[in-house]
């Protein structure tokens, strides 16, 4: 009886110490299917549920900060941004926490602010972030997006200057561009405060750094314009309406009023007459044939129709000129067509905006708003 006691017994502390031995291992293999559940699906877009789980393995490992900071960048992506904020200053609370680990958290909560608009909070994040890790590209790029948009353009410029010799590559040309950006704020800046010489030495540098960008051929036309050079300034507006045919119609309407304040009619006719031969956008289109139409109305209305498909504006405005000049056929061919419907959407993150901006304000984005 002695030895069957014994021999349960042992069987019994077998099997206690074989669930000590490998209980941990199989919670851990529980926590890493669900980890690499968490990457497939948001491999796939899937961010509810990959929300949901890492909240669930945030409950089983709630000393892993990384995890949380993941959590958080996720929540500021689907608009819980207060949420997203007070996990980083929950992590940041923390008096243990690795260099990396906090460098990482300052910069998602710098993130958070600039979503809300709080630009001076967030830079100052940002700043505490750069003192900590004076290498770390993600940061330098966040802090001077962050600058870029509290105005603070000359901080700006010299932050994308010191990211730009730190990349190479891509990201060394985007850090360029946004310099070019920051450069023509301010450029716009100093011609505000009466400084035209360093304005234009400004707006030069800028659409140098950024040869592609609307938004700093515009700046430049501004400084052009502002200090009397008309051909440089033709020029720059002509450059900055092809980048930006969304912005057209401001951006013809602007540098019509300064044709007629410079006696320039003429000259700005002929390079609205060049870009409209050639101009695929709707936007562009009906920002240049307004005018154009009135010198040349077969070539407007050429152009109208060749965009009509596109645009119901674009349809309208052909079937008006039409009617105008006693084209009752025409203008009604022209209105039994179909346009497709078309909205302002940022090309980086796919945000629609309410009206064009030459800077996404959901992602940051400049030169991203597209017609669709």
């Amino acid at each position: 009886m002695l030895m069957v006691v014994i021999a349960l017994g042992g069987v019994a502390c077998g099997f206690f110490l074989a669930w000590w031995y490998l209980q941990p291992r199989w919670r851990n293999r529980k926590t890493l299917h669900a980890r690499s559940r968490v990457l497939y699906e948001l491999a796939e877009g899937d961010s509810e549920n990959v929300a949901q789980e890492l909240e669930k393995v945030c409950e089983a490992e709630p000393s892993d900060a990384t995890l949380f900071l993941a959590l958080a960048a996720l929540d500021r992506r689907r608009g819980r941004v207060e949420r997203a904020k007070a996990i980083h200053r929950t992590v940041l609370a923390a008096a243990d926490l690795p260099s990396e680990q906090r460098v990482a958290a300052l910069v998602g909560l710098g993130r958070d602010l600039l979503a809300q608009g709080n630009e001076r909070a967030a830079v100052g994040a940002l700043v505490r972030a750069v003192s900590l890790a004076p290498r770390s590209v993600a940061t330098l790029e966040t802090l001077a997006k962050a600058l870029e948009q509290a105005g603070a353009w000359e901080r700006a410029a010299a932050a994308w200057e010191r990211l730009q010799k730190q990349v190479e590559g891509r990201r060394a040309r985007e850090a360029r561009v946004g310099r070019g950006h920051a450069l023509a704020g301010q450029a716009l800046g100093s011609l505000e405060e009466g400084d035209g010489r360093k304005a234009r030495r400004l707006a030069e540098r800028a659409t140098e750094l950024a040869p592609d960008s609307g938004h700093v051929w515009s700046a430049r036309a501004r400084v052009e314009s502002a200090e009397g050079e008309p051909v440089e300034a033709l020029a720059a507006w002509q450059r900055a309406w092809e980048l930006s045919p969304a912005c057209a119609e401001m951006i013809v309407g602007e540098a019509w009023l300064w044709a007629g304040t410079a006696g320039r009619y003429e000259d700005l006719m002929e390079r609205m007459l060049a870009t409209l031969r050639s101009a695929q956008a709707p936007d562009l289109v009906i920002a240049l044939a307004e005018r154009v139409s009135r010198q040349h109305p077969d070539q407007g209305a050429a152009a109208l129709d060749r965009v009509g498909d596109q645009s119901a504006t674009a349809q309208l405005a052909l079937v008006r000129q039409r009617l105008s000049r006693g084209q009752r056929d025409a203008a009604r061919q022209a209105a039994m067509r179909k346009p497709s419907a078309s909205k302002i959407a940022c090309g980086a993150c796919g945000v629609v905006m309410e009206r064009f901006e030459f800077r996404c304000r959901a992602c940051g984005a400049w030169d991203s708003a597209r017609v669709d």
